[in-house]
């Protein structure tokens, strides 16, 4: 069957599409920047990518940074362990 959310967090996104947040996480098992992200996932606006979803990914702890202390940084990555 469908696996639920494995994490006992489950962030909005996580629920609202949990196919999505699964393939967004094997895909930043490898660290990827925000515009490598924005073109797997084909979405054009980077606001709606950053409110919608790595936002509550990062907050849900699912998604990490490569630079917590420096959010906005330009060198920025995004990963999954």
């Amino acid at each position: 069957g469908v696996q639920t959310c494995a994490l006992p967090i489950c962030t909005q996104a996580e629920t609202k599409d949990p196919g999505r947040t699964r393939e967004i996480l094997e895909f930043c098992k490898i660290a990827r920047t925000r515009s490598e992200i924005q073109d797997f996932l084909e979405i054009k606006s980077r606001k709606y990518l950053g409110a919608m979803i790595l936002r509550p990914l990062i907050k849900g702890g699912l998604l990490k940074l490569t630079i917590p202390n420096k959010p906005t940084s330009p060198n920025q990555k995004y990963y999954c362990d």
